[in-house]
């Protein structure tokens, strides 16, 4: 996990208003559940999504190592029919510039016309939440962006209710 991977996912999700309301009713889903009693579960940074699919939103949160966030709050999403996996990872970061031994001669690539500083490396747990599509209100609306594509829901509906997201008339097309 870097930090500049995190930016570009924030970026993406505030220039696309729908991810906004669905991470809204993700906060209300977590809410109702009481998730946020059980100790370190506000403490989370969204470093990746809200991948909205056909029945499942993924949305994946880091926490700082030693504030792992409690299993018995992810017993609670799994009992109201989410997922939830735990993953151990590191996050890079660029250390401050305090002394000239800090700058690393190397360079950085990834971050073409900033000073090249040393790395930090620091240790994170990664929360992939996956939770069912019918919890989640507003992608019911007429219009649905997902990734800079704007998606008529209705169009989409009445699509499979006529049968073309069967495989029979997929292949017929072809």
């Amino acid at each position: 996990m870097d930090q500049l991977d995190i930016i570009k996912q924030l970026d993406k999700n505030i220039n696309r208003d729908s991810a906004l309301d669905v991470l809204l009713q993700i906060d209300g889903v977590f809410d109702n559940i009481n998730l946020y009693a059980y100790k370190n579960w506000m403490e989370g940074e969204i470093v990746d999504g809200p991948q909205i699919e056909k029945y499942w939103v993924t949305l994946t949160i880091m926490y700082p190592y030693k504030k792992m966030p409690d299993p018995d709050g992810a017993m609670r999403i799994i009992n109201n029919g989410g997922k939830v996996y735990f993953a151990k990872d590191e996050l890079i970061t660029a250390a401050k510039l305090k002394t000239p031994d800090d700058i690393d001669h190397e360079g950085d690539d990834r971050r073409p016309g900033q000073p090249a500083t040393k790395k930090l490396k620091r240790p994170i747990w990664l929360v992939t939440i996956e939770l069912p599509r019918q919890f989640i209100d507003s992608i019911t609306s007429d219009k649905v962006q997902v990734d800079d594509v704007s998606i008529d829901s209705d169009a989409v509906e009445d699509a499979y209710d006529n049968g073309l997201g069967d495989d029979d008339a997929i292949r017929s097309d072809l």
